[in-house]
């Protein structure tokens, strides 16, 4: 009933708002974190204002004729008029220093950003369609809109890519993955994505990091409902005042989750059963502007998930459950000097995870009690207008009280040292970083050599190339399912294994032109001592490091923005190889595409198709006693159709428009034709 109270208290008006999205960066290129962004003359009932997040983003709703301050210690003020609700870059100058020839305003100059943002355009309502916007992230599914779901970049491995929410890591120790279902589809409207993150995350981002952001979501309340018996609604707040800001996110989902679907060993039609849903989330983010030079952030997460455990298609019965409960604080203070900062930060999670199969033939029970808490610094100091560095150290404890593991503990500590160069007169920038992780008897050194050139061969400002490259190495740390899972009959965890390790080259290059935006990306990848759990001499299973392999990954990505359209086609090419097999990867694709097109009708009406393509794959190899099982290719295709009413927002979604028949994943078939009605209200 709590919940419930929580969301009619929210409900309060502020109409004839615009969205803007910026980005503010320094003089050099670099994102500039916790700016404050203030809305100047504001009409609205609460001081309005925002701080941009660590890749320097922000989103803040403003009057149409606003005017709004950027500020942050040991930089220039800005003031500026706003003309548009487009996304804009905003450059701040250091104090005491001229500025070269660089827009303080503008719309797509990012320069030397490694982080990307997304700003999901299918309304925040169809979950795979907002994830499959972004360019080499494949996606793997477990059934419908309660199927666990995880993702990956360039194909890799799930594991290898690191999930984290409002910048705070969500990896669960005991398998190393994040499980992307536990967020609802309102949830994953703004994205911050990154590749090859090694030396700034650590274990578990060999391939890239996917960064969850709720703090930048827009005022409202919303309510979907849709097939399957699907039911959402939730809202977004935030209150202001002068000197602080708290914004709410708040939401509940059902979904019955039973539909029909084809057989693929059959072919005969059946009826996916205990598939249901119930969901809910709750996440604030608190902000207080002590002092010019100090800002202390707070952020909370709480979800609940309870479900219908379908499993594929044999296992487990009909009867089985999963309950998940999750529980976050994140507590940080934000020192600021006249040429440097300093970040302190402790954070804290719980997971509380259950599942119940009461079959009679084949009972199963087990829980697990995870605890997770950090802390750690974070300093950055700029030795001069061409040279900065930035210097980490964290500590982290993981503990879990499990039916599987009984109590085990892990303790992890890392230090990171990062180094910029920037060359303003030519344009380039060198970052050289390294890393070092240790683990329990685990440790592991990785380093990170980037090379970044911008705006070269510049034809009368209508033509201009960006060239990228990076080097280096990049680890996983075992996890506690591979080290501690208990000494039985038919298996064993290993308390000798060694963390799984990648080498990678990556060069991109892109044209700026009036055609648009064309990048080509090509990066090498090779993996050794991969975890892979074999029978040994007495068929017991067994995590061993024995696998070694490699993955070489082109990407092609075009971009071109119109008056009032905007259309993305990207196209990607795997080619893989388990060197231990001598086949390719299970679940890489020969190739990927997918195609985004935006369109404005006018000022008040708006349409979005997403295609997600997906080339043959690999789903089980074969073996003395059955044939290897390949998938055929498949398309998906979102639909979103949007009309504005003042302060009300009407959408239809639909997911799957063609009705495709697929499996991402083995055993696990997906649902058709999704359809989905949703209303917004700005508040």
């Amino acid at each position: 009933m709590k919940y419930y109270i929580l969301l009619s208290t929210i409900l309060i008006s502020n109409l004839f708002s615009q969205t803007l999205n910026g980005i503010v960066i320094d003089t050099s290129g670099e994102p500039l974190s916790h700016v404050v962004v203030r809305e100047l003359h504001s009409d609205n009932q609460n001081d309005n204002w925002t701080t941009t997040d660590d890749n320097g983003s922000f989103v803040i709703q403003v009057n149409g004729n606003s005017k709004i301050e950027l500020k942050r210690i040991g930089f220039e003020d800005q003031t500026i008029q706003l003309d548009s609700n487009e996304s804009q870059v905003f450059t701040l100058a250091n104090k005491n220093v001229n500025m070269r020839e660089i827009n303080v305003y503008g719309k797509s100059n990012s320069r030397y950003l490694k982080n990307k943002s997304l700003n999901n355009k299918l309304g925040s309502f169809s979950k795979n369609g907002s994830l499959s916007q972004l360019p080499s992230l494949e996606l793997r599914t477990y059934g419908g809109y309660a199927g666990v779901t995880s993702a990956s970049f360039d194909a890799g491995f799930a594991r290898h890519t690191k999930v984290l929410f409002n910048g705070v890591d969500l990896t669960d120790a005991q398998n190393g993955q994040v499980d992307l279902s536990s967020f609802p589809s309102f949830a994953l409207r703004s994205l911050n994505y990154r590749l090859n993150s090694g030396t700034t995350y650590g274990s578990g981002s060999i391939d890239g990091t996917l960064n969850i952001n709720t703090k930048n979501s827009p005022n409202r309340v919303f309510y979907s409902s849709g097939d399957y018996g699907f039911n959402q609604y939730g809202a977004t707040y935030t209150m202001g005042r002068e000197n602080s800001k708290r914004t709410i996110t708040v939401g509940k989902t059902s979904y019955d989750g039973d539909y029909k679907f084809k057989d693929s060993i059959t072919g005969l039609n059946n009826k996916r059963e205990n598939n249901s849903l119930d969901q809910f989330f709750f996440a604030m983010n608190r902000e207080f502007l002590v002092r010019d030079d100090l800002i202390i952030n707070i952020n909370s997460l709480t979800t609940k998930n309870t479900r219908g455990a379908a499993g594929s298609t044999s296992f487990p019965s009909a009867l089985a459950t999963r309950t998940d409960e999750y529980e976050l604080y994140a507590l940080s203070f934000m020192k600021f000097f006249v040429d440097s900062s300093l970040k302190f930060y402790i954070n804290r999670s719980t997971n509380n995870q259950v599942y119940d199969d009461p079959n009679e033939s084949f009972p199963v029970f087990s829980e697990h009690d995870l605890d997770q808490s950090s802390f750690g610094l974070d300093f950055e100091k700029e030795i001069n207008t061409n040279l900065d560095y930035q210097l980490s150290a964290k500590q982290k404890t993981d503990s879990i009280s499990s039916t599987d593991l009984s109590n085990q503990k892990l303790n992890s500590s890392s230090a990171s040292f990062l180094l910029n160069y920037t060359n303003k007169d030519k344009d380039f920038k060198v970052s050289p970083s390294t890393r070092y992780d240790k683990q329990s008897d685990n440790d592991k050194l990785t380093y990170n050599l980037s090379f970044e050139s911008v705006d070269q061969f510049i034809k009368i400002d209508q033509s201009y190339f960006d060239f990228g490259l990076d080097a280096g190495s990049s680890f996983q740390f075992p996890t506690m399912n591979d080290l501690y899972w208990p000494d039985g009959p038919y298996s064993s965890g290993n308390l000798d294994l060694k963390p799984e390790e990648s080498d990678y080259f990556s060069f991109n290059i892109t044209n700026n032109s009036n055609v648009g935006k064309v990048t080509i990306t090509a990066t090498l990848k090779d993996y050794e001592n991969l975890i892979l759990w074999q029978p040994n001499e007495s068929f017991k299973y067994i995590p061993i490091n024995v696998s070694s392999a490699s993955r070489t990954t082109y990407n092609i990505n075009y971009l071109k923005e119109f008056s009032s359209s905007q259309l993305q086609i990207s196209y990607n090419i795997y080619d893989s190889k388990d060197n231990d097999m001598n086949e390719k990867l299970l679940y890489v694709p020969d190739y990927s595409a997918n195609i985004f097109i935006s369109h404005n009708f006018n000022q008040s009406m708006n349409m979005v198709f997403n295609y997600k393509y997906t080339g043959k794959r690999i789903l089980q190899y074969g073996s003395d006693s059955s044939d290897q099982t390949d998938s055929d290719a498949y398309g998906v295709l979102d639909l979103s159709v949007s009309k504005d009413f003042d302060a009300l927002k009407a959408s239809l979604i639909v997911d799957n428009l063609l009705d495709e028949t697929f499996e991402s994943t083995l055993g696990y078939p997906e649902p058709g034709r999704s359809i989905k009605l949703v209303a917004e209200y700005k508040i």
